[in-house]
């Protein structure tokens, strides 16, 4: 049984204090088609009583809450997905780190979902600093998807996920296993992921540089708000921040000055 208008808005309303995401018009399908499969998980047949349940419980660690937190995430991703950012990494982060005099650069890879993007930004460090890359660079993959964060780790890939990874790599970082693609253990050792939720507090260290691509464009204006300044006080002075295009928010000029290339734009934190 489909919810009614008022249940839907509800149903919105909840979530968004829950999760700081953000429900326009266009996305209550999809929001009403995640919600359905939780109710059924949970053994729920009444639109009303279950969200009673859920604004009871709203700001608790329930399951069903957990739950529904889990499905209402957009695992939508591929590797290289944005061929600039690998350009700047390349021609500015990479150069300009080292030559500052870091001797191990910390990359973290915000929402990385099963894994591509870590993984891109692994074979792109690498194909810089050749085989010395695990020493000099390390990258932190987070996201709050326990399967997606499963797959990650097995870092195996059927043929239409390795379809944007350029020939050569695909040759060089991966083993074929019969369809799929298996990344190389020299790619795994520049790897790590870790369960870890960007709306809530936990301090992962300092980085030199963050790439949070198709990630704030989901929740609401004070959330994106709350999103950057944690994404702030994690990247170093001078360390360098990359965002998706639609993100929907821009970092402080107070705080970043902005670096531009034919590639793409990078938001660089200004050094104390």
């Amino acid at each position: 049984m489909a919810p009614t208008p008022t249940e839907l808005q509800r149903l919105a309303t909840v979530i968004s204090r829950r999760t700081g995401m953000a429900f326009p018009s266009t996305r209550l399908p999809f929001l009403t088609a995640r919600a359905r499969a939780v109710m059924a998980w949970a053994g729920a047949d009444n639109w009303d009583s279950w969200l009673s349940e859920l604004e009871a419980s709203a700001g608790n660690d329930d399951r069903v809450g957990e739950a529904l937190d889990e499905a209402l995430q957009v695992h939508e991703t591929c590797f290289f997905r944005y061929p600039g950012h690998h350009a700047l990494l390349s021609d500015v982060v990479l150069p300009d780190s080292l030559a500052a005099g870091a001797t191990r650069l910390r990359i973290l890879s915000v929402g990385c979902s099963t894994g591509q993007e870590a993984y891109s930004l692994a074979m792109t460090a690498r194909e810089n600093l050749g085989g010395d890359a695990h020493r000099q660079v390390e990258i932190l993959g987070v996201d709050v998807g326990r399967a997606a964060l499963a797959a990650a780790r097995r870092g195996v890939f059927g043929p239409l996920s390795v379809a944007s990874v350029p020939p050569l790599y695909l040759e060089r970082y991966f083993e074929p296993e019969g369809p799929a693609f298996t990344v190389r253990p020299e790619l795994r050792a520049m790897v790590r992921f870790l369960r870890h939720d960007i709306r809530r507090e936990l301090y992962l260290g300092k980085f030199d540089a963050i790439f949070c691509c198709n990630v704030c464009l989901y929740f609401t204006r004070p959330t994106k708000d709350q999103i950057l300044t944690r994404l702030t006080a994690a990247l170093r002075r001078g360390g360098y921040l990359f965002l998706g295009h639609a993100e929907g928010v821009t970092p402080p000029v107070d705080n970043f000055r902005a670096i531009y290339r034919p590639s793409g734009v990078v938001f660089q934190r200004i050094p104390a």
